[in-house]
């Protein structure tokens, strides 16, 4: 059976105020997308496509030579021809075909539908294109979704979200995002006109941003997305204005604030992956002249496994410094934004802005209620994604709700949930325990649990406590970041060299154990012994 997953009640905190000093005042959400502005009475179709509240069905039906050439030959992303159905809604002659780099996946790629490819100017409830993202990093589902949400939520342009389950000729193909694509369409939708030429980057060459081109010339770098003929004029133009021109050649050719208000944002969200990062996943404009930066593919924010730490440990000043893909893959040069470093050499107000986004989307307890909210709507279907087991979705989802409390709490250098301190004090010896002073303040959330007093064992580790007579209670848990943990965590409570309560090992993501033990007045000690690689034992809720 799925583990239902209770929402959190908490309060957050305030951050405190920061000090502008002399940089610009912390920058206001600039609101909606130009289309929904102004008629009160205009409906947008599409949104039916990206309702988070409802998992689609999705059947293509097509000629199953032309499958078999999209689900096993999907690196050269030949168009095939296929008939699309949403819930019902049936669109017949519409282009089909893989797309996607590290995402694609042997029996599971992502999938690209052009409704217009084969009828000129044919759209599906207002959209030309849409893409189903397999998920193959992200056993949650939920990453893009939610950093996309934070943005948008703040004003900022990100492409719209939803989920479907996939049917291939009848058959289930998988569970996937729905995600709005970066054409013009949207760009019609975020700005003024989709007058100007928007570039992606060629598959395989990352790690340039708006540094100087040491390399061929911006077309062996950036790819036109649109049908507005260009050669890369202007992105040659704010690459030299970012890197020798004056400030105002530079605020003339490069949407600075934009690129800016992105970038802090997904660095709050340990981005590791993006434009600030490793000079990947985003998508150029060329804004009325000013060349300003669109986020994609956002499933590597939020804690990615095998990176949590890079993530929960990202600094503001200079992101990249924590990306593990920092060499360019074509030059072998180490990447850094020179966007960000010069911005905020000139005063740019990265900590007003970091103080904005974390009252607003980024507040803990309005962020952790969404991703429970959202993984009650994805989970049943997460589940019966063959990709993925369900034991890996409900890892995901503790882990995700476990980083942003984590992550939050280290921001704003306190806890963001309503905790008291707690008095009583813990002595370690083995490997080094983070008690109630933890990088996350005095509570933390493991397995989906918060808990304001207890401690972290970073590994194995024997620990000491003063009590008095009465009873000790408290549960035990195991969190498993890094994916290191398989063989989980042995806990022990004993005294005067008898063992009051001893958990056995207790597994990753499996409900916290809860004892209660009677204990003399004097010292009690806490044992963790992990089977393997594992430090993430944690005590929980540590009362007497």
């Amino acid at each position: 059976m799925r583990i239902r997953l209770l929402p959190l009640v908490l309060a957050a905190c305030v951050a405190p105020e920061a000090d502008v000093g002399g940089g610009p005042p912390a920058p206001e959400p600039e609101g909606q997308p130009v289309e929904s502005v102004g008629d009160a009475e205009a409906v947008d179709e599409s949104e039916f496509v990206f309702d988070p509240t409802v998992v689609h069905r999705i059947d293509l039906t097509m000629d199953a030579a032309a499958w078999a050439d999209i689900k096993y030959n999907y690196t050269a992303e030949n168009w095939q021809v296929t008939t699309f159905a949403m819930d019902g809604e049936v669109v017949d002659d519409v282009g089909v075909r893989a797309f996607g780099a590290g995402s694609q996946s042997y029996g599971k790629t992502p999938i690209k539908l052009s409704f217009d490819r084969n009828v000129d100017g044919r759209e599906y409830r207002g959209l030309e294109q849409l893409k189903l993202d397999s998920s193959t990093q992200d056993a949650g589902f939920l990453n893009d979704a939610l950093a996309a949400w934070v943005l948008r939520e703040m004003g900022l342009p990100a492409a719209r979200t939803g989920w479907a389950e996939v049917y291939v000729n009848g058959e289930a193909y998988g569970f996937f995002v729905v995600l709005e694509p970066i054409d013009d369409t949207f760009l019609r939708r975020w700005y003024a006109d989709d007058a100007g030429a928007l570039y992606g980057t060629w598959d395989w060459r990352y790690g340039q941003g708006l540094n100087p081109i040491t390399w061929g010339g911006p077309l062996d770098w950036y790819v036109p997305q649109t049908a507005v003929e260009t050669d890369g004029a202007e992105l040659v133009a704010a690459i030299d204005a970012v890197n020798g021109g004056t400030d105002a050649e530079f605020a003339a050719r490069v949407d600075v604030d934009g690129l800016m208000r992105v970038s802090v944002a997904r660095a709050m969200m340990g981005a590791i992956d993006a434009f600030a990062a490793d000079g990947n996943n985003f998508y150029l404009y060329d804004d009325g002249g000013r060349i300003t930066m669109i986020p994609w593919d956002m499933d590597a924010d939020l804690g990615y496994p095998g990176y949590f730490a890079n993530a929960l440990e990202m600094g503001l000043e200079e992101p990249w410094l924590w990306s593990h893909a920092r060499s360019n893959p074509v030059t072998g040069a180490t990447y850094s934004d020179p966007v960000y470093a010069r911005a905020r050499a000139a005063g740019w107000d990265v900590q007003g802005w970091a103080g904005a986004v974390a009252a607003g989307p980024l507040d803990w307890a309005t962020v952790d209620a969404k991703v429970v909210a959202w993984a009650d709507v994805v989970g049943d279907a997460a589940c019966a994604d063959w990709f993925h087991s369900c034991a890996a979705h409900e890892a995901r989802v503790a882990d995700l709700r476990f980083f942003l409390h984590a992550r939050l709490a280290r921001l704003a250098g306190a806890e963001v949930a309503p905790c008291p301190r707690s008095s009583r004090t813990y002595t370690s010896g083995g490997t080094a325990v983070a008690a109630d002073a933890s990088p996350w303040g005095p509570g933390f959330v493991v397995n989906g649990q918060h808990t304001c007093h207890g401690v972290w064992a970073g590994g194995a580790a024997t620990l000491t406590t003063t009590v008095a007579a009465g009873t000790l209670a408290g549960a035990v848990g195991v969190h498993d970041a890094n994916g290191a943990c398989q063989g989980g965590v042995g806990f022990v409570v004993s005294q005067g060299g008898s063992v009051l309560f001893d958990s056995g090992m207790v597994a990753p993501y499996t409900d916290a154990r809860a004892f209660a033990v009677a204990v003399a007045a004097g010292d009690v000690t806490l044992t963790t012994t992990p089977g393997g690689a594992c430090a993430t034992g944690a005590w929980l809720g540590l009362t007497q």
